[in-house]
């Protein structure tokens, strides 16, 4: 975690974003973003202001630039051969194949956009028929030279992951939304400690955080040992 801000009652997160990244140097690095922050200014922030790439995802909330990407996605797989990427994985007892077509932008309004991308996933028992299919759109600043259709697919499975790895641990784990703290800096400061011990855990190759907390709570030297005292 590289940086927190607390979300009024009065806001949302859209205006948020920029303060929230200001201290940051995102030069060179590419962004990736839900469909909540696909908005215009943000495009801009991030490439004209920090000097990095975006991946947006693309949903209702942007119904026109929704649209278009579905035009310049459609039509049969062999239009898209040299646009292309799949590959196919078994994990949690499930089979999941995901396949990713690119198309140029040109023509779209939409800030310093190069490429947009669909993310076509077909789920499915380790061993039988397809059961399930879902389709995701996007929109990134990396022209082709800099992301391919595969290096686009790597990176939203790792912005998806985040799901997995940051907001499921804070929900289930943690019981972030239980929290009865609201007011001050309560919320600020519990927010920093579980930044803290997960960001911990993490660096320490912990896969289980549940686990982890588990074991260096039974031990107060455990925990002196993980943050480097001895």
């Amino acid at each position: 975690m590289l940086a927190q801000r607390e979300v009024g009652a009065k806001t949302n997160e859209i205006p948020e974003l920029a303060p929230c990244i200001e201290g940051l140097d995102l030069a060179g690095m590419v962004i990736t973003l839900d469909a909540l922050h696909t908005q215009r200014e943000t495009a801009r922030l991030i490439r004209e202001v920090k000097g990095g790439h975006y991946l947006m995802i693309v949903k209702a909330n942007q119904p026109t630039l929704l649209e278009q990407a579905r035009v310049a996605l459609q039509g049969a797989d062999a239009g898209f051969a040299e646009a292309s990427w799949a590959g196919e994985g078994k994990g949690h007892g499930r089979r999941e194949k995901r396949s990713v077509r690119t198309a140029p932008a040109s023509g779209m309004d939409w800030p310093h956009a190069a490429q947009v991308m669909r993310i076509r996933r077909d789920t499915g028992p380790t061993r039988g028929p397809w059961t399930a299919k879902g389709i995701a759109y996007g929109i990134t600043s990396l022209p082709p030279d800099l992301a391919g259709p595969c290096h686009l697919a790597i990176y939203a499975r790792q912005h998806w992951g985040i799901e997995n790895r940051e907001h499921y641990v804070r929900d289930v784990t943690f019981r972030e939304d239980a929290q009865k703290a609201r007011i001050g800096n309560q919320p600020n400061a519990y927010a920093a400690v579980r930044n803290l011990v997960i960001g911990a855990f993490r660096r320490a190759d912990y896969a289980n955080i549940a686990h982890a907390r588990r074991y260096h709570a039974r031990d107060d030297q455990r925990i002196l040992t993980l943050y480097g005292y001895t």
